[in-house]
């Protein structure tokens, strides 16, 4: 069926696209069985997503997302190390955190349609798999059932780092 469905939308030059077409959907569907969340995914689903996502190869020091970009990928790191940086209120960049390998980001642009809150650099070379707003609007309207366990998968990472968040701001409150 090939990538039908799946809309381009420019991403940063240090990013090269791993494959096209099947052998690049069976790669894709390997590699999301192991990312945690994606287990509630049988083989059929996966290659139901598979269809809608695209693996890179993004060479270290690139940039993936930049704060204020408007380019919506939900995105999953497979191989290597990113930072998620920030610019403070004196618009210094600031290192914010890292994302391992088998986690999310950029999932919240997605939802939102916004522009990114934060940017994303790849801290060594990298392979990630990536979604756009446009793709997964289209799983959710073709496989209601699926969308809705992809949303879930959102929600509740969205929910675990407001808990971190939260646990990690009590100490700051002065009441």
């Amino acid at each position: 069926m090939g990538n039908k469905g799946n809309i381009d939308i420019p991403l940063p030059s240090g990013m090269k696209l791993l494959e096209d077409g099947q052998h690049a959907q069976d790669a894709l569907c390997n590699m999301l069985k192991d990312v945690k969340g994606f287990e509630v995914f049988d083989r059929a689903d996966l290659e139901f997503l598979a269809r809608h996502m695209k693996a890179y190869r993004v060479q270290a020091g690139s940039t993936i997302f930049r704060e204020g970009d408007r380019n919506s990928y939900l995105s999953v790191l497979i191989e290597g190390r990113v930072g998620v940086y920030k610019e403070d209120s004196d618009d210094e960049v600031k290192f914010f955190a890292a994302i391992s390998p088998g986690r999310i980001f950029g999932e919240i642009s997605v939802i939102d349609n916004l522009p990114y809150s934060a940017s994303i650099v790849a801290e060594s070379d990298a392979t990630i798999i990536t979604m756009s707003r446009e793709s997964f609007r289209q799983c959710v309207d073709a496989n209601p059932a699926i969308g809705v366990r992809m949303l879930d998968l959102i929600a509740n990472l969205l929910c675990a780092r407001l808990r971190s968040v939260s646990n990690q701001l009590v100490d700051y409150i002065d009441v």
